[in-house]
């Protein structure tokens, strides 16, 4: 295969041959080298969804490395075939591709950003997202840190390699993909309003079923909001539980 491959990927290739994800510069243009990494859930993660049905919860589907890289080209081939903001493929060698550079990772953007720049990008993000899910689509890792923004403010969605059990329900995957990234800004403490994305991704997305389920969610986990007042339980349970209860709390009234 790689007699097939332009000499500059192969020369990128060796170079960096204990590299994961590197930069590529080329004709004055950036690109992604991205070897496959193995995707999976722990036994302890497939027994806390069970347990909870925690959206985020929900185990991914288990790749060697190799079927990573290969699943996760297909797909952003795929995406961009639809049209939608996602990097395109310019080299596939065995067990990596490269592609485009779609722009800075915008979980370090947010970082210090006056809040009407942040709720302007954050409405891109959710746009972005909806746009996906209407096309029939999932993203499956859908936190902040996998969306990156261009020179001219545009959105555009990376990291494509996650995929579920043959049968899983794409509202269902959809629903996890706007909950994932409601989990992740709260893990990163970004203050805005929570309820607004939500009325937002719904008028975008058309899944108007979205705040039901959520509102569902909310109602299995309240007992969370007396437990994470005591410091010492809050302790025990651990961020991920006080993460929940912090955006549980700010979408009450959705």
């Amino acid at each position: 295969m790689r007699d097939d491959l332009p000499q500059w990927v192969v020369e990128a290739d060796l170079a960096h041959e204990d590299e994961e994800i590197f930069p590529v510069d080329r004709g004055g243009r950036r690109y992604w080298f991205k070897r496959g990494r193995p995707t999976g859930s722990t036994l302890i993660h497939h027994l806390g969804y069970r347990l909870t049905g925690l959206p985020f919860l929900r185990p991914v589907e288990r790749k060697s490395a190799s079927q990573a890289a290969g699943f996760e080209a297909e797909k952003l081939k795929r995406l961009k075939e639809k049209g939608l903001p996602v990097p395109g493929i310019v080299a596939e060698g065995e067990g990596f591709f490269v592609m485009e550079d779609l722009g800075e990772c915008l979980a370090g953007r947010l970082k210090g950003a006056r809040r009407a720049e942040a709720d302007r990008w954050l409405d891109g993000v959710v746009e972005a997202l909806a746009t996906l899910h209407r096309a029939g689509e999932y993203h499956g890792a859908s936190q902040i840190r996998n969306f990156v923004l261009d020179g001219k403010g545009r959105v555009g969605i990376i990291d494509f390699e996650e995929s579920f059990e043959e049968g899983s329900h794409l509202e269902a995957l959809q629903f996890r993909d706007f909950f994932l990234l409601l989990y992740s800004l709260h893990r990163q403490k970004h203050d805005t309003d929570y309820p607004k994305l939500i009325r937002r991704y719904i008028s975008l997305s058309g899944n108007k079923g979205f705040g039901r389920e959520l509102h569902r969610l909310y109602e299995r986990f309240s007992w969370l909001a007396g437990l994470v007042k005591s410091e010492g339980i809050r302790r025990r349970l651990g961020s991920d539980a006080e993460i929940l209860h912090r955006l549980f709390e700010s979408l009450r009234s959705e």
